[in-house]
Formats: C-alpha cells, sequence, structure tokens
C-alpha cells in the first residue's frame, strides 16, 4: 500500500493501481488539474488515506499562480497594489486544512487585493527562491518599496485580512473647511468623488479605491464628515450619511449623488464611468497657457467670488453676460454674501428665458489700486457693472449712493430698461491686476 501511495504522488506507477482496483486507467497527463480527482479515487481503491488541495475556479475566489507568471500577476504591480500568496503543498494535510480559511480571505477582500496561491510541489525551485520551507506559508507583498514578507505566526483569515487592509495605501483627502475649495478647483479634468459620513475615520473600502491602479491617477477621493464639514455637505445637498457625490466639469457644474449599492465593486463600476486615463497633467490657465495640474481656483465654486489676476477670466471677462461686482475695501463679509446670494437667485429666476445672463463677484478696492481708480467709487461699498464683450465699458451706482440689496436692485433694473449709460474703458485696455502672494488667505465664501 505504501508504495502504491508513493508511486501515486509521482504518477508513475499510477496504471498499476487503476488495474488492481479492476478500472482501466486514463491516458491524461498527470499534469492535468483534473487527474487530482482520480488519484484521490485511486489512494482510496488502494486502502490509503490521501490529502489533497484542490482550488476550485467555480467554487473559490483564490487566483492561482504558476511560477512562469508570478511577475505578470504580482511583480509588474508592485508599485501600485497590494497582494498575498498562499505557497501550499498539495498533498499536505496542513494545506489542505488551512484552504477554507484562506477562501474566507480572497472572498472579503475580492476586487481589491489579489489573494493567490501557488503549489511548491510543481515549483518547488520558486518557493525554495523566496525562502519557502514549511506550508502553508503566506507572503504578502505591500506596495513598493516596501520588501515582500512572509507571515509569521498563526494564520487566520481575519489576521490575514488586517494586515493587508492596513497595507492598502490611502489616496484620500480628508476635506476640512481650510481646504475643501482646493480640493474641489484644483485638477479640474479630475472628477471628485467626495464620502460623506457620520464616522470619523476613512474606511478601508474609500482607501482602496482612492488607490486603484487607475483612479489613482484619474479621479480625486475627498473625505468629509457630518460634523467636520457641515457647511459642504449643504452645499452638495447632503441630508443622510453615508452619501456619496461626484463632482465633475471644468468648473465643476456636474453633480451627481451615487445611488447605487454601498460595496467596493459597484462603486467602482459607477466611478469607472467617467474615469479616462492619463487625465488631469496639465490644464490650460487662465490667461491661455498651461498650469499645474495642482493649482486651485476656488472662484469656480463660489456662490459670489473675488475678482483678481487670476480669477477675472473665469468669472468674468472669458464667458457670456454681464459682470456684477460689488466694491468694497477689505474683505467681504458673510452678510455681504448673503446679500448678494439673495440678489444673485432673485434676478437669475427673474431673468431666466430673457437672455441675459448675470454674473456676481466682489472685489477689494485696496488689494486692486489700480481698478478702484478706474472704477472712481466715492462711496463705499459701491457696486459697477462691467461689459466685457466687444467693447470694454461699465456702469456704475449714482455718487454719493452706497451698495446695498435695494440700490443694486435698482442698478439692474435700470440695465435692464435701457436707461443706464456705460462708459468706455479708457484705451479699451483693463489696468493691471495687482499680484498676489500664493499662500494668500483672505477669506472666501463658498
Amino acid at each position: 500500500i505504501s508504495h502504491c501511495h508513493r508511486d501515486l504522488a509521482r504518477c508513475a506507477t499510477l496504471g498499476e493501481c487503476w488495474r488492481g482496483a479492476g478500472v482501466a486507467p486514463p491516458r491524461w497527463s498527470c499534469r492535468v488539474a483534473t487527474l487530482a480527482m482520480f488519484l484521490r479515487l485511486a489512494a482510496s481503491l488502494c486502502g490509503v488515506a490521501s490529502s489533497a488541495v484542490v482550488i476550485d475556479a467555480m467554487k473559490h475566489d483564490i487566483q492561482q499562480i504558476q511560477a512562469g507568471s508570478f511577475d505578470t500577476i504580482i511583480g509588474k504591480f508592485r508599485d501600485d497594489a497590494v497582494s498575498a500568496v498562499w505557497y501550499y503543498k498539495e498533498s499536505n494535510a496542513a494545506d489542505e486544512k488551512f484552504l477554507d480559511e484562506y477562501q474566507k480571505v480572497a472572498k472579503e477582500l475580492k476586487g481589491i487585493v489579489k489573494v493567490c496561491a501557488m503549489d511548491c510541489e510543481r515549483f518547488a525551485k520558486f518557493c525554495k527562491d523566496v525562502g519557502v520551507g514549511e506550508t502553508p506559508s503566506v507572503m504578502i507583498y505591500p506596495p513598493n518599496p516596501q520588501p515582500s514578507y512572509a507571515l509569521q505566526g498563526e494564520l487566520t483569515s481575519k489576521r490575514i485580512t488586517n494586515v493587508l487592509t492596513k497595507s492598502v495605501p490611502s489616496m484620500v483627502t480628508s476635506l476640512t473647511a481650510d481646504n475643501e475649495a482646493a480640493f474641489l478647483t484644483s485638477d479640474p479634468s479630475k472628477p471628485k468623488v467626495i464620502l460623506f459620513s457620520n464616522k470619523p475615520k476613512v474606511p478601508f473600502m474609500w482607501r482602496a479605491l482612492s488607490a486603484e491602479m487607475v483612479f489613482k491617477r484619474t479621479i480625486k477621493f475627498g473625505f468629509a464628515t457630518e460634523e467636520a464639514n457641515a457647511e459642504l455637505a449643504k452645499k452638495f445637498k447632503v441630508k443622510k450619511f453615508p452619501t456619496i457625490v461626484m463632482q465633475r466639469g471644468g468648473k465643476g457644474e456636474q453633480k451627481e449623488v451615487y445611488s447605487g449599492d454601498i460595496n467596493f465593486q459597484a462603486i467602482h463600476n459607477w466611478v469607472n464611468l467617467y474615469s479616462e486615463s492619463g487625465m488631469g497633467d496639465k490644464v490650460a490657465g487662465a490667461a491661455g497657457g498651461e498650469s499645474g495640474s495642482d493649482e486651485a481656483k476656488p472662484w469656480l465654486i463660489q456662490d459670489i467670488p473675488e475678482l483678481t489676476g487670476p480669477s477675472h477670466n473665469d468669472v468674468c471677462f472669458k464667458s457670456e453676460g454681464l459682470c456684477v461686482i460689488y466694491l468694497k475695501k477689505g474683505g467681504i463679509t458673510e452678510a455681504e454674501t448673503t446679500m448678494l446670494t439673495g440678489l444673485k437667485n432673485r434676478f437669475t429666476s427673474h431673468l431666466d428665458g430673457r437672455g441675459t445672463v448675470l454674473k456676481w463677484m466682489w472685489m477689494d478696492l485696496d488689494a486692486e489700486p489700480n481698478m478702484a481708480e478706474m472704477f472712481e467709487i466715492s462711496a463705499v461699498p459701491g457696486a459697477a457693472v462691467f461689459n466685457p464683450h466687444k467693447r470694454l465699458r461699465f456702469t456704475k451706482l449714482d455718487d454719493e449712493v452706497t451698495a446695498d440689496e435695494t440700490s443694486m436692485a435698482a442698478l439692474i433694473d435700470k440695465i435692464m430698461g435701457g436707461d443706464a449709460r456705460f462708459k468706455p474703458v479708457k484705451g479699451q485696455k483693463l489696468p493691471t491686476w495687482s499680484v498676489r502672494a500664493k499662500d494668500d488667505k483672505k477669506k472666501t465664501e463658498l
């Protein structure tokens, strides 16, 4: 019996054992995977207890690899992906027992982490080269430059899963009041996907999505909490948690709320619809040149943006409509922003369908002395309406009239009635804009 069992393992005298059992021997190669079933049957007919690791693609989520395919499946993705390889021996009873435990890992991390296995009886040299001795042995392959290592100690599904999830890097931006605007307006070619949560920590699934090989280059992932990002949630009309929102378009004008199942594969499929390889490397700057992909443009998402040198093309001069400018000295207050937003909403509704577009903004006259000289405002705060098309010209409130909700509404009504007088800009050339420091911390309202 022992002789028969030894020969079964080598597939050398298999035919003898089959004939002894009164069964015609098969002609297939012993390398064919299905032969394992016949080996076990033959061993039982010979009266020998047999152990065998059988990984069934229809039953298991474990990816079997060979020595020749290791680099294709694992090695070439070390810069981006986390992987695990279980090195086993097909005839080893301990490996057969470990199969179900390892399957739990593969099932839980399916589509997120590569959970693979290699038979060290077939690829003994490869296993020896990577330092595998006793099996089962699980090797963890974290992203470069971290070295691979064998997991020591008890090999439980929970422990292996925890190690792998902690190895997945995070490309998620945790949003705060200080970085929200920069996140939403930098890299304008990249969609922004935000998870609004009532929990304080970024979940593993969100980290895994952000680190996905293509998404890490083409999509920006943000994390906002109910407590820390109440104003942002209000802006995106988020009323329940968790909620996932995507913002797209050069000016963030397209917004979409995810309505599918909250799991990795479903969200991946949705995000993938808007992911394009190579996006976000270079974008056109305000003056037509190239600018770095990390250039933030907070004015693109502000209800009442500040009119400055960097922003003037985006908010006024390179798009359709008249520019309604609230002129003051110093930064804008929350009350002033609320007043201007109310006027904006009122006239947007009133003028809908009439072909007139009004764009609302504000200017700090102290920071833009050349523009202040052009407008010649005698009462502060003031207001002017600029027509940037064809011939540069503007109209403003009468001298000594300060800007408030009533006076600005009257100025707009006067323009719409055709009674306003527009003054041409001298020489049809704008004054020079002030150069602002890169780290200017002037407060603006979202």
